[in-house]
């Protein structure tokens, strides 16, 4: 029975907060007065957004640019999500992003991440920057190390381009841990 009523308060909210479409509860006017006091963020608060940038580190490593991600985070070796350590990668990107004397350099025409960074360095365009300093407790970025923004391709490019997400610029430094 409790559960029923949560269940049904839950298709309220969730009617109220989404597009109008061709479901009408009975009641739902009077009940949206009611959750825009209660809920007045929606439910846009609770996600990020699909069209923003993701930033994905790179090392270099055996002559080649390879992929440090630690996610994503319900993989096997993050033990399904209870490690976190993929959850801090994300801050410890931006301490590095926020420091000064980060040049970035556009990627072109590549249409992945390690093409870009091979034309950057190749071309000499995005030699080192001044040594970063790694302040994060739990380092995973060191040494000769990249960060690539990376957009993702809208919907309806989907079949036009071999990856979800395409780069945008790139940044090359020392990382000091």
């Amino acid at each position: 029975m409790t559960a029923g009523m949560w269940a049904l308060i839950v298709l309220y909210l969730a009617q109220v907060f989404l597009p109008k479409n061709v479901i009408q509860l009975p009641g739902q006017g009077k009940v949206r007065d009611v959750a825009f006091v209660v809920a007045p963020q929606g439910w846009a608060f609770f996600t990020k957004s699909a069209m923003s940038p993701e930033f994905v580190p790179f090392r270099w490593q055996d002559g080649a640019w390879r992929d440090v991600r630690l996610g994503p985070h319900a993989r096997a070796s993050n033990v399904l999500g209870l490690d976190r350590a993929s959850r801090s990668q994300g801050i410890e990107g931006a301490l590095l992003l926020h420091q000064e004397g980060i040049v970035w350099h556009r990627c072109g025409d590549a249409t992945t991440a390690v093409e870009c960074l091979q034309e950057t360095t190749e071309a000499k365009k995005a030699t080192a920057t001044k040594k970063v300093k790694n302040r994060s407790p739990s380092p995973t970025v060191c040494g000769r190390s990249a960060m690539v923004e990376m957009k993702p391709v809208p919907w309806a490019w989907r079949d036009l381009l071999p990856g979800t997400h395409t780069p945008v610029r790139a940044t090359v430094w020392d990382v000091e841990c």
